[in-house]
């Protein structure tokens, strides 16, 4: 089952709105380099968890160190998630941590955040994705403390930033209004509507791709059929068009049936996977597989 699990977890599928995200990310950090040593700007995406956030970011980094367009050892886009404890230490902290410091930890808050802009510099960091940024909202002066701390960043001319996280971080945007006077347009993330049909196609389309991504990675011996209308559309409702849940119960379906050893996904998999995972999490309070099929 262990590596049944693995193999779907590399499962990497890029939808056209993240691919929109990544052009956004791009774009940010192109700008950034036009204007090194000058102020910097920044941009938000605030989406439900499991929306693709993280997996798009990882995708434009992983695209942009391809390029080998950089000196070795240069990290152009650096992924930080912030540490729920959300203090301008922790931030220093996380920052090294992601750039391998191995005394990431230790240190006062002057001297981690010396050492993080050091850290920057020397790697060409040129877009600084701050991930989990929902967690400054917990505390307030700690929040204030660490967005000042962020501004520093961006007028000091040192890199751009992207702040991804949940909406719970709404209302650390909208009570800092020199932050916000420092922001790009925000990026969207929306679920998917199975009742709209761009969002309907998007959706087909993924789950398309996940069923055939099933049977390349040999977790599935034959295609399942998730692209059927009959399991498309509970499969969606389900999840509330979130790709990340979808995922979780398209797994958890998927494990179940190589635990049984058959060959495909069938729709009575995924009604007791919806009952198992999506119910259980309190993610739905019904179950649309049942409804439907009553």
């Amino acid at each position: 089952m262990a590596d049944a699990r693995s193999a779907f977890r590399q499962i990497k599928i890029v939808h056209p709105r993240q691919e929109a995200i990544i052009a956004g990310l791009d774009e940010v950090r192109r700008s950034g380099i036009a204007t090194r040593g000058e102020r910097q700007y920044g941009i938000t995406l605030l989406a439900e968890s499991g929306s693709g956030k993280t997996t798009a970011a990882e995708h434009f980094r992983d695209g942009i160190e391809r390029l080998g367009e950089l000196p070795e050892g240069s990290r152009p886009v650096l992924i930080v998630k912030l540490m729920s404890t959300g203090t301008a230490r922790s931030l220093f902290s996380s920052i090294l941590q992601a750039l391998d410091d191995p005394f990431y930890d230790r240190g006062t808050e002057p001297n981690l955040h010396k050492r993080a802009v050091q850290a920057i510099k020397r790697d060409d960091v040129q877009l600084l994705v701050i991930d989990e940024i929902q967690h400054l909202s917990r505390r307030s002066s700690a929040a204030n403390h660490v967005t000042d701390s962020l501004k520093t960043f961006l007028d000091s001319g040192l890199v751009p930033i992207a702040f991804f996280g949940t909406h719970d971080a709404d209302k650390l945007f909208q009570s800092s209004h020199e932050l916000n006077g420092r922001l790009f347009p925000p990026l969207t993330l929306p679920p998917l509507d199975w009742w709209a049909d761009d969002d309907r196609d998007l959706f087909l389309d993924f789950v398309e791709d996940l069923d055939a991504a099933m049977v390349d990675k040999q977790i599935m011996k034959v295609a399942s059929g998730l692209v059927e209308e009959d399991i498309a559309r509970p499969l969606c409702l389900a999840s509330s068009g979130i790709i990340g849940r979808t995922c979780r119960i398209v797994e958890t379906a998927a494990i179940n049936v190589v635990r049984g050893g058959r060959h495909a996904i069938t729709r009575n998999d995924l009604a007791m996977a919806v009952n198992s995972w999506a119910i259980a999490h309190s993610f739905i309070d019904y179950n649309p597989f049942v409804e439907i099929e009553a």
